[in-house]
């Protein structure tokens, strides 16, 4: 009952971030390239990570899952897919690399936020924290 409550919380926070994220990219504020190499680091760490979806790395993994087209919703699936083909060689061949996001809840977990890294701010995670 708690997993589904879980999940349920997350997936309607992932819509919500969708919308963001979908208008953040109809003004151009939004990086393809960028967005997927998250996704793909997002992955990596949820591999080996169960409890991602108490975390807010879960919703973003499963709003930017959506915004490229990778959810059971064919409307959704149909148009965002299209995005794919608009990412660079680099993008399609960079393999996610899970020390990036550990390290951001490790920073965020000891008082540190996960969007700010080095002094530079992460455009993906700001709303969540």
């Amino acid at each position: 009952m708690r997993e589904r409550f879980q999940y349920e919380m997350a997936s309607g926070f992932a819509e919500l971030m969708l919308m963001v994220m979908e208008s953040e990219f109809q003004q151009g504020k939004r990086d393809l390239d960028a967005m997927m190499r998250r996704l793909k680091d997002l992955s990596a760490y949820s591999l080996t990570h169960a409890e991602i979806l108490d975390q807010s790395e879960g919703v973003e993994l499963m709003a930017l899952g959506m915004f490229f087209g990778m959810t059971g919703n064919s409307h959704l699936r149909n148009k965002n897919q299209g995005r794919l083909a608009l990412l660079s060689g680099e993008t399609i061949d960079y393999q996610g690399q899970a020390e990036v996001i550990v390290e951001e809840v490790t920073r965020r977990k000891k008082g540190g936020t996960s969007s700010d890294k080095d002094g530079v701010k992460n455009p993906l995670q700001p709303r969540l924290l």
